[in-house]
């Protein structure tokens, strides 16, 4: 009983984060491309592993393939949201230094060690993160370090896929339980309120143009 409530509770936090990725990715896709991709792949990752837990909770393939997909989207999203802040800063050789990395990591995934992997996400996602928070910082959005903030957490704090030696920040007994689904609601808000952000970063550059001409 017991772990069919823990099944549901999971899936539900689930359905949440990809109602809401997929919701902000849809109200991004017009003028913020890349970070809109970014949450597609989160909300299509989260939607994945809501089915998998309701329809195959037990499959041992199916758990590995959802841990996957799961990284994949929190690979991405901070990453390219990120990256649209800095690409709307100016500073491009370094949104295209962070996306770079961003797809080595996924396409060097399985050739690396899993203390290997691990090291590296939390570097892709502390590198995200700060790159957001010193746009952000500097133009005055708080919305935009919230966002980063809450997009970075399960890559900082939650052991990454196929970890078992590497001692995570948070022991993985831990991450199961009320944790992990707290991490789901953080990323909800930082959809939302990276959404917010882009929006009145892309503005305030607008409305910057249109007083120098």
């Amino acid at each position: 009983m017991a772990s069919c409530v823990t099944e549901w509770i999971k899936s539900c936090s689930n359905i949440m984060l990809c109602a809401t990725a997929l919701y902000s990715s849809y109200k991004l896709f017009k003028d913020h491309r890349a970070p809109s991709i970014g949450l597609l792949v989160l909300g299509l990752s989260a939607g994945l592993s809501a089915g998998l837990c309701i329809s195959h909770p037990s499959s041992s393939f199916l758990s590995s393939l959802q841990k996957e997909a799961e990284w994949a989207g929190e690979v991405l999203a901070p990453a390219l949201v990120s990256f649209h802040f800095l690409w709307l800063s100016e500073d491009h050789n370094t949104a295209h230094i962070l996306l770079c990395g961003s797809c080595l990591l996924l396409g060097l995934c399985d050739w690396l060690s899993a203390d290997a992997l691990t090291l590296l996400t939390r570097c892709l996602g502390l590198s995200s993160l700060s790159c957001c928070l010193t746009v952000c910082l500097f133009a005055g959005n708080a919305l935009g370090a919230l966002g980063g903030v809450a997009l970075s957490l399960p890559l900082l704090v939650a052991p990454g896929v196929g970890t078992n030696s590497f001692a995570p920040l948070i022991s993985p007994s831990a991450t199961e339980g009320m944790l992990k689904w707290l991490l789901k609601g953080f990323m909800s808000i930082g959809c939302l309120a990276s959404t917010q952000a882009l929006d009145k970063f892309l503005l305030d550059l607008t409305d910057r143009c249109n007083l120098s001409i």
